[in-house]
C-alpha cells in the first residue's frame, strides 16, 4: 500500500509500522476512553485492556478457546492530563486507547458488545456514550483500503520513532485459526 498521501505518517518508522499493521487486515478501529479528571498510567491502561480483551475473546469464541483476536491497541496520553489545541478551552481529552482489530463477520454486530465489555473492564473505563456524546466515531468499521490506511496511520500518530504506547502483549504473534 502506498502511504505517501497520508496526512498522519511523518517518519519512516511510522510508515514501516503501518505497512506491517495493514497486513493484519483489521476491519474496525475502536477508541476506548477512561473517565475521571486525570489520565491513567500505562500499567492501569494495560490491565484494563487485558480484562477487556479476555472478555471479548470469551464472548466471541468461548471461555476455553485458544483463538485470539488480531488486534493492535495503542495507548495515548497516559499518565497525564492532556489538552489538545483543537479542543475548546477547558475541554479535557485524556488517556484513551485506539485499537485496530479484526472481528468475525460484520464488525457493526459487535458495537454494543464492545461498549458493554469495555465499561465492565475497570473502574475508570469510560462509556463512549458519555465520553463521545452525539458521536459514533469511537467505533469505525473499516470496509475499504483507504479507510484502513488512514486510520492505521492515525492510530500511529504518536509513535514517531518507537512503539512506547503500543500494548504489544495483546498483539498475536502467531496466525489465528
Amino acid at each position: 500500500m502506498d502511504d505517501t498521501g497520508s496526512k498522519y505518517s511523518r517518519t519512516e518508522f511510522q510508515r514501516q509500522a503501518a505497512d506491517w499493521l495493514l497486513r493484519g487486515e483489521h476491519n474496525v478501529m475502536v477508541t476506548l476512553t477512561f473517565s475521571g479528571e486525570d489520565g491513567v498510567n500505562y500499567k492501569f491502561a494495560e490491565k484494563s485492556f487485558g480484562t477487556f480483551a479476555h472478555k471479548l475473546k470469551c464472548h466471541l469464541f468461548g471461555q476455553n478457546s485458544k483463538k485470539r483476536i488480531p488486534m493492535c491497541p495503542i495507548v495515548e496520553d497516559f499518565g497525564k492530563e492532556m489538552m489538545w489545541s483543537t479542543s475548546p478551552k477547558g475541554v479535557r481529552q485524556g488517556t484513551h486507547i485506539h485499537c485496530l482489530m479484526r472481528l468475525p463477520g460484520s464488525p457493526m454486530d459487535y458495537k454494543e458488545v464492545v461498549r458493554k465489555l469495555w465499561r465492565s473492564s475497570g473502574r475508570l473505563c469510560g462509556d463512549p456514550k458519555v465520553n463521545c456524546p452525539n458521536r459514533s466515531d469511537w467505533f469505525i468499521e473499516l470496509d475499504n483500503e483507504h479507510d484502513r490506511g488512514e486510520l492505521t496511520h492515525y492510530a500511529l500518530k504518536k509513535c514517531d520513532e518507537n512503539f512506547d504506547g503500543v500494548l504489544v502483549l495483546f498483539m498475536p504473534i502467531r496466525p489465528t485459526t
